[in-house]
């Protein structure tokens, strides 16, 4: 339920009115007042909600508060507030129009590649062989991918090596099918989810509808904006050295849970506020990348992390490789990929 609710999340986020509205005293109180409830109720670090709401308390008796007059400057204070203790960057406002507020039985579902373009085609966004014959997927957020996985991967199933790109990827829905894909069938512990009430235990899925890609090396890129699931995608992979993760540190966003209603205006519109539910941990490090993000294993900056890892899979390629012809193919793309870097460090 939380990685519906989260992918619900990003894709809305980019859909919002003009945070330009203006928004009264009365109605900051109102949001105050009910962002204390749900916070209080559902946020999963318990021992932080008292010093984080008592904190919050202060700001509004201090008059932080009174000079902000637009939706966007309110709700960015009291979502920097909600952070003052808890480091957790999950915890955000967002504001949507009156259309995409209605509730879903009143109007068609609406594609999430309409509302945030990183969800064209759920997410899976490109394609690729790249010379040397190494494949390349671009995911630009994790949307539902049971009917497209099986089709990319039986894409770039005769490829060398493979680079999936999550760069700029803000996450969306739980991973476990896609890092399926790069094990074997075995049953693999991926993660454990520890809401209040009960607790979830990740595994691979064992049946695919397209071919494993097994045996070849996987690449993974990175940004500072890699978030939230795309960094768990990112982090199980790691820990499993399955992936070399290539170009930089991710955002550090690792706490699952969802959106809930705080607040309607007069227009329609609706305020909603993301709340992390439950904690992350991982089987082999015990533990998450919230507030830390994913350190790459090769650092790089994020403009030139395609062609690192393109290298770096070539050359894994030509090490390995007994054949004389096949080297000396290997070595003039990998010479060719060098005189492209040095023309664009002269420029």
């Amino acid at each position: 339920m939380f990685w519906k609710k989260l992918l619900t999340l990003i894709c809305v986020s980019v859909t919002s009115v003009s945070f330009a509205q203006q928004i009264s005293q009365k109605e900051k109180a109102d949001i105050i007042a009910s962002t204390k409830k749900l916070f209080t109720q559902h946020y999963h670090y318990k021992d932080q909600v008292k010093p984080t709401l008592d904190y919050i308390h202060q700001q509004w008796k201090n008059g932080k508060y009174n000079s902000f007059t637009s939706v966007d400057e309110f709700t960015k204070a009291l979502a920097g507030d909600l952070q003052h203790f808890t480091h957790d960057k999950h915890l955000n406002f967002f504001h949507h129009s009156a259309e995409v507020a209605k509730d879903n039985a009143e109007q068609p579902s609406i594609p999430w590649g309409l509302l945030n373009e990183n969800f064209l085609n759920n997410g899976m966004t490109a394609l690729q062989i790249l010379p040397g014959d190494i494949g390349y997927i671009n995911i630009k957020a994790m949307g539902d991918f049971e009917q497209i996985a099986p089709a990319a991967f039986n894409f770039v199933s005769n490829t060398q090596a493979l680079i999936i790109d999550v760069r700029g990827n803000g996450g969306g829905m739980l991973t476990n099918l896609l890092i399926s894909y790069l094990l074997p069938d075995e049953k693999i512990h991926l993660n454990t989810i520890s809401w209040n009430d009960h607790i979830d235990s990740i595994f691979n899925i064992r049946q695919l509808n397209g071919p494993r890609y097994l045996n070849r090396p996987v690449y993974v890129l990175t940004d500072h904006v890699t978030f939230s699931s795309a960094e768990e995608f990112a982090y199980d992979l790691q820990n499993m050295k399955r992936v070399t993760i290539v170009g930089e540190r991710t955002g550090g966003g690792a706490n699952p849970g969802g959106t809930m209603p705080v607040y309607s205006f007069a227009d329609g519109s609706r305020l909603d506020l993301y709340i992390s539910m439950a904690k992350v941990e991982n089987p082999i490090s015990k533990t998450n990348w919230e507030g830390t993000g994913i350190k790459p294993d090769v650092e790089s900056q994020p403009g030139s992390a395609l062609q690192k890892a393109h290298t770096l899979a070539l050359e894994y390629l030509y090490k390995k490789e007994t054949n004389a012809f096949i080297k000396e193919k290997y070595a003039g793309i990998l010479a060719k990929l060098s005189g492209e870097n040095e023309d664009k460090g002269t420029k």
